[in-house]
């Protein structure tokens, strides 16, 4: 029995890790190129609502990813999807980096948006099935952690290539391509979590009502945050005028912090109500989006933006929470394909919400992009808010 025990926690420690390990490279790939908006400009000869276009087309890929993947992660096991979608969306943040031209570009983006659908389904599934019962909030804040490494990771490379970057663009996009160094090691070490034979036929449309406030709530957290991050190298240069070494260095505490408060929150969920803990960080984004996004001249300012940001990157600690309220909420079966569709659904929300900021950004200017963005942090946390105060309450029998 010991022997059995030692295996089972070497194989849900390596799921852990390999699938941490290849969510913070889908987010490194996802954000790396919000660092080259204005050397892709040049040399793609495009605008700032194209090149927001093109930001979102990873996270539209991303939602056909994770229902095409979540399907196929429910019928034929989540660590083959964890290897495609992986090896996938590296391979096409490779080409991204010797695109010829803005079709390629763009093609290259989408189908790079597509497998990171996969790896985060199969990902998140995998090292959440993979724990102990006691411990899947811990290990789901693990697993989201990868977030934060992924994208402080981008602010380290940044930092490396910042007197280079003019002509080391493409190098620098290249670095995406490194997480096809987990292939191996997801293969030889990393079991599957489900038996194909034992795995019921899925019944979705039975599931609906919980998918909808999940795909609000999910779609609240991710326009919250891109809203802020994904123009956050804008707003800090031209609009704070912020130092570009300030700048790297902000992103790589924010996100570190972020990491950090993950693995917290998660923590957390072991042992508090989940709900009462997305209500917590609802609160504290409210409270530091004023700081982290100025739009009162007199706190434009280095320092209190980095507090602000700071705070902002804690406060999304709770997003773990949430995918974990989810496949607590609904039986193996069809957890793949639910977790993937609202979570990359919410993605999407997020891409769509900056297209829009872009479009203002391109007619009004950055001031009013400022603005915006606030408005649309308060009104996706609202909508995070009432999904999770009417989440369903019938009883649903899990069986893991």
């Amino acid at each position: 029995m010991l022997k059995i025990a030692i295996i089972l926690m070497k194989e849900y420690i390596h799921a852990t890790i390999s699938s941490t390990l290849s969510w913070a490279g889908n987010i490194y790939d996802l954000l790396l190129i919000t660092y080259v908006y204005s050397y892709l400009m040049i040399a793609f000869s495009l605008n700032y609502l194209d090149i927001s276009i093109l930001f979102a087309l990873g996270l539209i890929g991303r939602v056909a990813g994770g229902m095409i993947f979540g399907k196929y992660a429910d019928l034929m096991g989540r660590k083959p999807v964890m290897i495609i979608g992986t090896g996938g969306y590296a391979l096409f943040q490779g080409l991204m980096a010797f695109s010829p031209n803005a079709l390629l570009l763009f093609v290259f983006r989408g189908l790079e948006g597509l497998f990171m659908g996969a790896a985060w389904t199969a990902g998140m599934v995998l090292a959440y099935e993979k724990a102990p019962v006691s411990a899947r909030g811990f290990v789901t804040g693990i697993y989201q952690a990868g977030y934060g490494i992924g994208y402080a990771l981008t602010a380290v490379t940044y930092f490396i290539f910042l007197s280079s970057l003019a002509s080391d663009w493409r190098l620098f996009l290249l670095t995406g391509a490194f997480p096809l160094i987990l292939l191996p090691y997801i293969q030889l070490k990393v079991g599957e979590s489900i038996k194909k034979t034992e795995v019921e036929k899925p019944r979705y449309k039975d599931y609906l009502d919980v998918l909808i406030k999940a795909t609000l709530a999910m779609s609240g957290m991710f326009i919250a945050y891109f809203s802020v991050f994904g123009n956050y190298t804008t707003i800090a240069l031209y609009y704070a005028k912020m130092p570009p070494y300030f700048l790297a260095t902000l992103m790589l505490v924010a996100n570190m912090i972020l990491a950090g408060s993950f693995v917290l929150f998660g923590k957390l969920a072991d042992k508090i109500n989940k709900r009462k803990l997305i209500y917590a960080g609802v609160i504290g984004l409210l409270a530091s989006i004023p700081f982290s996004v100025p739009i009162f001249s007199f706190l434009i300012n280095p320092y209190i933006m980095f507090i602000g940001t700071v705070g902002f990157a804690f406060s999304t600690g709770f997003w773990p929470v949430m995918p974990l309220l989810l496949a607590d909420s609904v039986p193996i079966n069809v957890r793949g394909f639910l977790s993937g569709f609202a979570y990359n659904m919410g993605g999407l929300m997020g891409g769509i919400a900056n297209i829009i900021l872009g479009v203002i950004s391109s007619l009004y200017g950055i001031s009013a992009l400022a603005k915006f963005i606030d408005g649309f942090v308060i009104f996706s946390l609202i909508l995070v808010f009432v999904s999770v105060i009417t989440w369903p309450k019938r009883k649903i029998v899990v069986n893991n």
